[in-house]
Formats: structure tokens, C-alpha cells, sequence
């Protein structure tokens, strides 16, 4: 049975769009200032984060009172990550927190407070003991299954480095969804999951080791912390461009002329179909076209659709050219 228009764009609401890893600027430092080119389609928030730390070049992390499953469908035409990633948190009623090692995503009202906390740690212990600093910058790859309970996170990271913090135990019940991060030091680790709740370790030294305690994330802050942050302005050589490939999945059983429409018009293209040549071949508008792909790139999306029929295409800047090539004698 042909499908209507509107089952059509259904098909076409279900694209996802993936960033591979060869694509990623290998200096972290320009990722959030790189150029960016591409398409996300009803991108769950979470999985959208997760896709964007590959190319900021550290972990964008989603505050858990945001609601991880709102979709996300923007085209980037050359924006800089961060006004990528502002625009995502502006539409989600949240701010963008710039840290040293990651990216927090966070509700407004609290924009601000994890760059001030992590800045306050980074100047304290700049003051501390060789020994202390040693311990809290130690760095590893850290992951947890799903379900995971902060507290139970926090209580296993002090434990393993053999540290005393005080507060555990006020660290609130919570269930996390599985999650992986790269290489980050012990302080930052701590401080990565006390965020969610404003709160924050405070370290100290007794008898030349680290002592925690959990405080709330905006007391105790050093004079320079609380001044208002300035982005840093990388040098020239340190800023890349990233065209990010657009792959699409698709899976499409409808009219010719309803499904171009619906695609031309998720990809922002104006459609131009040459009737006349398709008359001459015996092609009609209402031909069921049928695709099934997986990750591919535009061009090959095209030509799953077109090329079955017997049919090429054209694209000059935004309008896309359908028609029947010249039978060959």
C-alpha cells in the first residue's frame, strides 16, 4: 500500500546523523572554537552530548535535572562548537559550563557555579603540598555500569586512594546511567559526580596527605574563582576547521515525488524534478521508491533512492536536480 506524506516524513524524523572519531581535532584546545558542519535529527539530548565530546575533545557532560531525552534536530553551517553547544542549552532552558577537563551542560539558574568550583580547586592546590598535589592530579580513565549510585562512586573512589572524606553520607540516593570518561585526575573525578548535586570536595592537608570534605559547590571559594570567567582566546595555529561527515539511516517505501519532498526538505534543499524527462522514460511521480541504508553519506542516500529507477541527480548549492538521463542507444 503507497504510503502518505506523512508516514514518509516519519521515516525521515528517524534519520540520525554520526560523528566518527577520525573526524575529532586531535588538539583539544580549539575543539569548542572549530567550525563545524552538520546535521542531527531528533537527536536524543544524552546521545547528542555524547556525540559533541568527540569533537570538543573532553567529556560534555548533561546535568541529571536536564531532561536527557528531549530531541535535539539543528543543522550547523560553520558555528563554532560553542555556539553550538549554547544554542542546544538555551533551548533546553540550561547554560554551558566551560571547566578545565570537561563541558557541563547545567540548568540556568546554576550557570556558573561547577567553572567557579573547579577554578577555586585548580588555585588552591596550586598551594599545596608536593605530595597532595600528586594524589588529587593522579589520573585515569574512569566508568560505571548503569544504575550506578553516586554515593556508592564517591565511597569507592576514596576508598581506593586511601582517602578520608567526610559528607559521604550526604551525597543524595540517585541511580546514574551508565557512563565512560577518559583520562581525568582523582580531584576532578569526585567533583564530576558531586556537580549533579552542588556540592563539591574541599581539600586539606594533615600529616602530608589530602583530607576531603563534601560543602556545597559556591562556599568556601577563593577571591580569584569568583571573578567572572574569560574564555580563553586560542592562538592562531591552535584553531582547526571540522567538516564532520553527515551519515544517514534510513529505511523509505513511498512516492517518488512525496519522498524528495521529504527529504529535500530535512535537508534544507529546494527540489526541482525534471518531469518531462521522466515522462519520456516512463517514470511517474507516484513510482514507489524503496531504500533501506545504514550510515551513509548524502551522495550515497541520493543514489540508494534515485539510482534504482534509473534516475540522476544534481546538486548546485541548495537546489537539488532530479531527472532521467538520455537512454543510451
Amino acid at each position: 500500500m503507497p504510503l502518505t506524506v506523512p508516514l514518509v516524513i516519519g521515516f525521515i524524523v528517524a534519520w540520525t546523523v554520526s560523528i566518527t572519531a577520525a573526524e575529532v581535532p586531535s588538539n583539544s584546545g580549539a575543539g569548542l572554537d572549530a567550525e563545524v558542519h552538520a546535521t542531527w535529527t531528533r537527536v536524543p539530548l544524552r546521545a547528542w552530548t555524547m556525540r559533541v565530546s568527540s569533537l570538543a575533545g573532553r567529556p560534555v557532560i548533561l546535568d541529571r535535572r536536564i531532561d536527557p531525552d528531549r530531541p535535539i534536530t539543528l543543522t550547523a553551517r560553520g558555528e563554532t562548537l560553542r555556539e553550538i553547544l549554547t544554542r542546544v542549552a538555551r533551548e533546553t532552558g540550561a547554560a554551558v559550563d566551560e571547566l578545565e577537563s570537561t563541558i557541563r551542560i547545567v540548568p540556568a539558574a546554576f550557570a556558573g557555579k561547577a567553572r567557579r568550583a573547579d577554578e577555586d580547586r585548580r588555585v588552591k592546590l596550586t598551594k599545596a603540598p608536593s605530595t597532595v598535589k600528586r594524589t588529587l592530579a593522579s589520573a585515569q580513565a574512569w566508568s560505571w555500569p548503569s544504575a550506578a549510585r553516586p554515593r556508592d562512586l564517591v565511597e569507592h573512589l576514596a576508598a581506593e586512594a586511601g582517602l578520608a572524606v567526610e559528607g559521604i553520607d550526604t551525597v543524595p540516593h540517585d541511580h546514574f546511567p551508565a557512563a565512560e570518561w577518559p583520562r581525568l585526575s582523582l580531584a576532578e573525578r569526585f567533583d564530576l559526580v558531586l556537580a549533579h548535586f552542588d556540592r563539591r570536595v574541599s581539600w586539606t592537608t594533615v600529616a602530608g596527605k589530602p583530607v576531603g570534605r563534601i560543602i556545597a559547590i559556591d562556599a568556601e571559594l577563593a577571591p580569584a574563582a569568583v571573578a567572572p570567567a574569560k574564555p580563553p582566546r586560542p592562538s592562531a595555529e591552535r584553531i582547526r576547521t571540522v567538516k564532520v561527515r553527515d551519515e544517514f539511516t534510513l529505511a523509505l517505501e513511498a512516492p517518488l515525488d512525496q519522498a524528495l519532498m521529504a527529504i529535500a526538505r530535512q535537508l534544507d534543499l529546494d527540489v526541482e524534478i525534471d518531469r518531462e524527462s521522466l515522462v519520456a522514460r516512463g517514470i511517474a511521480l507516484g513510482e514507489i521508491v524503496r531504500a533501506d541504508v545504514t550510515k551513509v553519506s548524502r551522495d550515497e542516500l541520493f543514489d540508494a533512492i534515485l539510482h534504482p529507477l534509473g534516475l540522476a541527480w544534481q546538486l548546485d548549492g541548495k537546489r537539488l536536480r532530479v531527472f532521467a538521463p538520455p537512454a543510451r542507444e
